[in-house]
């Protein structure tokens, strides 16, 4: 039988028979994919100045992530590369939504990015953009005084440190 299951993070909706691995839509663990009947909508998060500039910078990370991402899609090589390539897009559009969401603001609309026409290189690329967003975002995580940004800057950390191992994979295959 299929349950309705909530991401703490992301706050998508799955339905399944048990919480999935990860939340479909973001990526987080499982730990965060909760029954639908006990999901909390944070909605806009009361923040600090510099959670809020914090958040304003992960947002713009995200959104030149997604863009750049779009576009070593359009440009892979082959069918894996581009399925990973947008995979990882979206998740970053959903992590941009969820800084967008805390900080009660509108998305903004995604930048234009450059990317290469080879996959490798654009792997490495990724592995740089996913390394920095990991320090950035582990450093937030540690230094926020607010519970729910803590909470957010952690999963979307980890999910990004997922990010790295699929491209480290492909890199050192």
């Amino acid at each position: 039988m299929m349950h309705p299951y909530r991401c703490e993070i992301c706050g998508e909706t799955t339905l399944m028979a048990n919480p999935p691995q990860r939340c479909p839509f973001c990526g987080s663990a499982q730990i965060r994919v909760v029954p639908a009947a006990e999901w909390i909508d944070y909605g806009k998060v009361d923040m600090s100045e510099q959670s809020y500039k914090d958040c304003q910078k992960a947002l713009d990370l995200e959104l030149k992530n997604y863009a750049f991402y779009k576009c070593a899609a359009a440009n892979a090589q082959s069918q894996m590369t581009q399925a990973i390539f947008e995979r990882l897009m979206e998740q970053e559009y959903e992590h941009a939504e969820v800084f967008a969401e805390a900080m009660g603001i509108p998305l903004p609309e995604a930048p234009i990015r450059s990317c290469s026409s080879e996959d490798a290189k654009n792997m490495r690329r990724s592995n740089k953009h996913e390394t920095t967003a990991i320090k950035f975002y582990t450093e937030v995580a540690n230094r926020a005084p607010e519970p729910r940004i803590q909470q957010i800057f952690k999963a979307i950390a980890e999910v990004e440190n997922e990010h790295l191992m699929v491209t480290n994979v492909y890199l050192y295959r």
